[in-house]
């Protein structure tokens, strides 16, 4: 890595952030099918495609400081789809190509400071099948997709095999070399902020042990909601020791998954926390799609109680969302991306956001964006690259 040079103006270096790249082997293969000049003609979103692209502008950009990986950095470990055949077969797992290594060939060309936590994503094992979870993520629309199926690949039913799509292993898949050394918790110094990384965790229906709560959760909601599995006491205790030692005031936390989060975006809408009742009432005003599933209330005492201002930078969601929280009542209010600046400095609230994607867009819910988050002394700022309409 190529560290910035000494004599650069500070007043323009930026934290650069990005997430949800989702690489695949499978989105070259879709744009083979579709055809080079068919790829560039539809409205067809190539994950892999984004990230050389953005890892070209920022290797050009001048005031980058520091780029920081937000999670779900593949779609999943083993880069192919496995059908029944597959399976009787019993291929041996150390024969099978892997997403981590084509997202690694790719990051290795970056020259700047790099950080990166897991996302959910990154801790999946097998492929999914498109048929049943659907391509409108990449912006490819259905009846494309049926029209290309048998080229493209990932549509054979498997059975129960089908349910290999949420496996999860933490072991052995090379999270060491993804995020290059950064622990749970672990910080480093970026200019004038102090950051702190968290792993928010796999997916939390991917645990029976979540099961109930779980089911609870999207009962009480009344919404699906892909959840992460969130944090352990001995985490939240790293953690808050670490915001109780650190010098700087200012402290960007960054973590997949958000604390809180509605299913649509109601700017200047007010919702009411508190700690000891964290998940009811999470549930209760439908606060808690996507977010992480244990120890929501934790986290927040541990952010209320600290003096420090403070930054809750998440990713997941597939949108760019804005929040004060106040440390004083815990009266959350979703915010416009100016009113969010204007109190950046505000020791008083907690910053809570969530970051556009770079690899995938979330439709059905309003998230037509993809881009990256830039943060400077002016404040944060999205830079978006595409908008899909819808």
């Amino acid at each position: 890595m190529v560290e910035p040079s000494s004599n650069m103006d500070t007043s323009n270096q930026q934290i650069v952030v990005f997430s949800d790249t989702h690489v695949s082997k499978s989105w070259d293969h879709i744009a083979q099918c579709l055809g080079q000049a068919a790829a560039h003609k539809t409205p067809f979103l190539n994950p892999n495609r984004e990230l050389n692209r953005f890892i070209d502008w920022i290797n050009r950009s001048p005031h980058v400081k520091a780029v920081i990986n937000n999670g779900d950095s593949i779609d999943y470990y083993f880069s192919d789809f496995l059908c029944l055949v597959d399976l009787f077969k019993n291929r041996p797992h150390n024969r099978r190509p892997s997403n981590l290594d084509l997202f690694n060939q790719m990051i290795y060309r970056l020259k700047k400071p790099y950080h990166a936590i897991p996302g959910n994503h990154d801790y999946r094992r097998e492929a999914y099948n498109y048929a049943i979870w659907g391509t409108d993520h990449i912006n490819l629309p259905k009846s494309l997709r049926n029209k290309h199926k048998h080229d493209i690949g990932h549509h054979a039913f498997r059975g129960p095999w089908e349910l290999s799509s949420i496996m999860v292993n933490k072991k052995g898949h090379g999270f060491d070399t993804l995020h290059r050394g950064i622990r749970t918790s672990q910080g480093l110094t970026i200019g004038n902020y102090h950051c702190i990384f968290m792993d928010s965790g796999c997916d939390a229906f991917a645990r029976a042990v979540n099961w109930l709560k779980y089911i609870r959760q999207v009962v009480g909601a009344r919404m699906i909601s892909y959840d992460s599995e969130g944090f352990d006491n001995e985490e939240l205790k790293i953690l808050q020791g670490m915001l109780s030692t650190c010098d700087s005031q200012d402290i960007l936390l960054f973590q997949h998954t958000p604390l809180i989060n509605p299913k649509k975006s109601r700017l200047g809408k007010t919702y009411h926390l508190s700690i000891d009742t964290f998940d009811r009432l999470r549930r209760e005003q439908k606060l808690c799609y996507s977010t992480i599933l244990n120890n929501g209330g934790g986290l927040l005492k541990i952010l209320r109680d600290t003096r420090k201002n403070i930054a809750l930078v998440s990713s997941h969601t597939h949108t760019a969302r804005y929040f004060l929280i106040e440390k004083s009542n815990l009266k959350a209010t979703e915010v416009s991306n100016p009113e969010f600046n204007a109190h950046r400095s505000d020791p008083g609230l907690i910053k809570h956001l969530t970051t556009l994607p770079l690899g995938h867009i979330n439709p059905k819910d309003g998230g037509n964006r993809t881009g990256f988050l830039k943060i400077s002394p002016a404040g944060f700022k999205e830079h978006i690259l595409h908008s899909f309409g819808g």
